[in-house]
């Protein structure tokens, strides 16, 4: 079967990341006797007239199914989204789905939906302005603090702050004209700094499961790219409740989650649409990339199948 993979950014620009996902992806397809074609977002034409349409370098392509990757930041998600939304208005299977991409790409949209779902997450404010930090650095708790931007990814955008002070400094830098994005503030969770457990979910299955530790002196982030260690991760099964928990109300079909382990029990990080395959694949051995391809490849077939019906 042949599968389109959608990326965004052009084809001489992608970053090293992305690269190595699309060749892992790729090799698992030829591997199991399928062929990819990638499709560059800078490559798409959307028209609008008796109904949406999708030209890719002005042709119009026979997709069976389309396989998001989107390897975008939320500042650009708008229009990166719409496109992934037009793929599916023109009659084409996408996973992730418009929906979940909007959900997990958004970290506000994802703290209020593992909120509403009773899933457990780090103590987080997101706000605008240090005018009323005093009272919620209070019920955060006991410095440091940790202050995100809302568009990171990779680990970017990410501080450690180490007093009050400090954080109202950062804050009124950040905050300091109308167009700034508000910024998210979380409780440092002292227990498990520079360690997380990144749990990648295809489906309605775990294919793997990593623990990811920071090696570098002073460094509270544990990404691989970041130079982080990763090494098999044995989980609890409320570890796989969650995650399973994150995953579904997101309603994604292929997921990495991010789960620090405290003295309260598991809690959610962060729900990611486009987790990376080199980490994972390394720490665990097992062919991550080949698992999205069957499973890709199997909600084609169920796809193509609901057509024929139809007709």
């Amino acid at each position: 079967m042949k599968l389109h993979i959608l990326t965004f950014g052009k084809e001489d620009r992608l970053s090293p990341v992305t690269k190595k996902d699309l060749e892992l992806l790729s090799n698992a397809a030829k591997k199991l006797g399928h062929t990819v074609e990638i499709i560059y977002a800078t490559d798409c034409q959307l028209k609008f007239h008796k109904k949406p349409e999708v030209f890719i370098k002005n042709k119009k392509v026979k997709i069976n199914i389309l396989l998001n990757r989107p390897n975008f930041l939320h500042e650009h998600l708008d229009f990166r989204a719409g496109l992934i939304k037009q793929f599916s208005l023109a009659g084409i299977k996408v996973i992730n789905s418009y929906n979940a991409t909007m959900r997990s790409k958004n970290k506000l949209r994802t703290m209020q939906i593992l909120t509403k779902n009773k899933i457990p997450i780090p103590k987080t404010y997101i706000l605008n302005s240090s005018e009323y930090l005093e009272k919620i650095s209070q019920d955060i708790g006991s410095f440091p603090i940790i202050l995100k931007s809302l568009t990171g990814s990779h680990g970017s955008g990410v501080s450690i702050v180490e007093s009050k002070r400090g954080l109202k400094s950062l804050l009124d830098l950040l905050t300091s004209n109308n167009s700034s994005q508000p910024i998210m503030i979380q409780e440092y969770i002292r227990e498990s700094s520079g360690k997380d457990i990144r749990v990648f979910i295809v489906g309605k299955r775990i294919v793997g499961a990593m623990e990811r530790i920071a090696t570098k002196k002073g460094e509270f982030r544990s990404n691989f790219h970041l130079g982080g260690r990763v090494r098999v991760a044995e989980m609890s099964r409320k570890e796989k409740d969650i995650a399973f928990a994150a995953v579904q109300a997101c309603k994604l079909d292929i997921a990495g989650v991010d789960i620090l382990r405290t003295k309260t029990g598991p809690k959610v990080l962060e729900v990611n649409s486009n987790p990376g395959l080199e980490g994972i694949t390394e720490a665990t051995g097992r062919d991550i990339a080949g698992e999205i391809i069957k499973y890709t490849v199997k909600k084609a077939k169920q796809h193509l199948k609901k057509q024929k019906t139809k007709h």
